[in-house]
C-alpha cells in the first residue's frame, strides 16, 4: 500500500506518525493541537530538527519539527512519501457489545484492514448504546500504528430489517449452527468477491433472522469451526480470514 520508505525513515530519524485531518501540501506550516503537540513534546520528547510522518485521507508526508512545546509544536512538510491506493473494500457488520469488547472489534479489526463498521441492532443485541466519537479515536489509533493512511468509517447503529433492505453485496453470516459451509469452501466455490461480513450478538442470530439470512440472496451463512467464539473473536478471526483469502482470489 505504501512506497518503500525504510531508509528514508530510518535516515530522518522519524519518531511516529499521526493523522491529521485537513489539507497537507509540501512546505506548509503545520501548527499541531494541544493533543498532539502535548504527545510530541512530553510522551515522544521529540527535539528540534527530529522528523515524523503525519497523513491524512490521502497521502502520507514527512515532517520536520521547527518548535517544540506541549501547547504548541511546529513543524515544516518537507516530503510526500506515499498516497492512498484504492484496496479491496471490507466492511463489517456486528451486533453491539459490551464498551470494552466493543472497542477491541474496533481496534483489531481496523488493523487487520476493515474499511467500514456498521453495528447493527438484533434482537439478541443487549447493550444498544454506541460511543462513535471514541470509537472513531481508537479507529485512527490503530491506523497510525498498524502503517495504514485510510480511516475506517464508523456509521450509526441501524436495524436487521434495514440492513437485509439496503444491502445487496457478497457477505457471509457466521452462525453457531450445524451443516453449513466453511469460509474456505465458500471462496473456493464463489464467483463474487467478499465485501463484508456480518456478526451476530451473544446468543446468536434469533430463529427469525436465520430464516431471513438464509432466504438472502446476498448472505451466504458460515461457520468459523466447532467452538463457540465471543462476539469479538469471531470479528476478528472472520475479518483475518476474509482478508488472507482475498489476497490469493
Amino acid at each position: 500500500m505504501y512506497i518503500n520508505t525504510k531508509c528514508l525513515l530510518s535516515i530522518m530519524k522519524i519518531k511516529n506518525r499521526l493523522f491529521l485531518n485537513g489539507e497537507i501540501k509540501i512546505n506548509q506550516s503545520i501548527i499541531f493541537d494541544s493533543k498532539h503537540s502535548h504527545y510530541l513534546a512530553t510522551v515522544l520528547r521529540s527535539n528540534h530538527g527530529d522528523s515524523i510522518s503525519v497523513f491524512n485521507d490521502s497521502a502520507e508526508f514527512i515532517i520536520k519539527l521547527e518548535a517544540i512545546d506541549r501547547r504548541k509544536t511546529v513543524g515544516l512538510v518537507v516530503k510526500k512519501i506515499s498516497t492512498v491506493k484504492r484496496v479491496s473494500p471490507l466492511t463489517l457488520f456486528f451486533s453491539p457489545i459490551k464498551r470494552t469488547p466493543t472497542e477491541i472489534i474496533i481496534q483489531k479489526c481496523t488493523e487487520i484492514g476493515v474499511s467500514h463498521f456498521q453495528p447493527i441492532i438484533m434482537e439478541h443485541t443487549q447493550f444498544k448504546t454506541f460511543n462513535i466519537d471514541r470509537l472513531k479515536t481508537i479507529a485512527i489509533e490503530a491506523v497510525e500504528q498498524s502503517n495504514q493512511i485510510s480511516i475506517p468509517k464508523i456509521s450509526v447503529p441501524i436495524y436487521f430489517e434495514d440492513f437485509l433492505k439496503k444491502n445487496n453485496d457478497s457477505i457471509v453470516a457466521c452462525c453457531l449452527i450445524d451443516k453449513i459451509e466453511k469460509m474456505n469452501d465458500v471462496f473456493l466455490s464463489s464467483n463474487s468477491k467478499i465485501t463484508g461480513v456480518l456478526i451476530g450478538p451473544e446468543g446468536d442470530f434469533s430463529e427469525r433472522e436465520m430464516k431471513l439470512i438464509r432466504a438472502s440472496k446476498f448472505i451466504t451463512p458460515i461457520s468459523l469451526g466447532n467452538n463457540v467464539l465471543k462476539s469479538e473473536t469471531a470479528c476478528i478471526i472472520a475479518t483475518s480470514l476474509i482478508k488472507e483469502y482475498s489476497n490469493y482470489a
